[in-house]
């Protein structure tokens, strides 16, 4: 993704933040991923998660509820405006305080600037479909240097679909097997529907990054 590419796609996020079309932005953590840290808290509390595409920073800070320490990363500086307010004392009144910690960092999601930070967890809500086909391997190439051996990753994708046009769209069957294919396992697939505005046949994804 070249430089002017990245320039409009920011500029794209930061005008749908900015208006406020954002159907995504449900303001709810997904049941799949509150289910499993119910499932999963003791263990991996204290190390670091990923929340890929962060948007308004309402999971990172659920991550950081968790005891994690939380990176939240996103292109548009306007969700991240929006990330930052939910951490300011008037926003956290009454709500759970975390006992992790949460920061955002404004990044292209194709280069992750994390290097092998050997995170225990990362989450990915709607953020790997939006990406064009040719970006994707570095996606996932950039999650695969970012996790731990053993370390888990959160995928939320649309399935893909005939009337998609080129460049963003869903994801084909077997693509998610195949571009992480030799890195991580596929521990679990749920199939679903999108509960916003525009409905749509969709997955969540478990998969866990597999030993070197």
């Amino acid at each position: 993704m070249n430089i002017e590419n990245t320039k409009e796609l920011r500029a794209h996020w930061d005008e749908r933040y900015r208006s406020g079309q954002t159907p995504w932005d449900t303001g709810i953590t997904p049941p799949e991923v509150q289910e499993f840290w119910k499932k999963h808290t003791p263990s991996l509390a204290g190390n670091l998660a990923l929340d890929i595409g962060c948007g308004t920073g309402l999971n990172t800070l659920f991550l950081a509820r968790q005891g994690l320490s939380a990176i939240g990363f996103d292109l548009s500086g306007q969700a991240l405006m929006l990330a930052c307010k939910r951490l300011s004392p008037s926003a956290a009144s009454g709500q759970e305080r975390p006992r992790g910690s949460a920061m955002f960092v404004q990044a292209d999601v194709t280069r992750l600037p994390v290097g092998s930070l050997g995170a225990t967890y990362a989450l990915d809500i709607g953020c790997l479909h939006s990406l064009p086909d040719d970006r994707r391997p570095a996606y996932a190439q950039g999650v695969i240097r970012a996790l731990r051996p053993g370390g888990y990753y959160h995928l939320y994708v649309f399935d893909g679909s005939k009337s998609d046009g080129p460049g963003a769209r869903g994801m084909d069957d077997g693509e998610v097997a195949a571009l992480f294919d030799g890195k991580m396992e596929i521990v679990s697939e749920e199939r679903g529907v999108s509960s916003t505005q525009v409905s749509r046949p969709s997955s969540w994804f478990l998969l866990k990054r597999t030993e070197m």
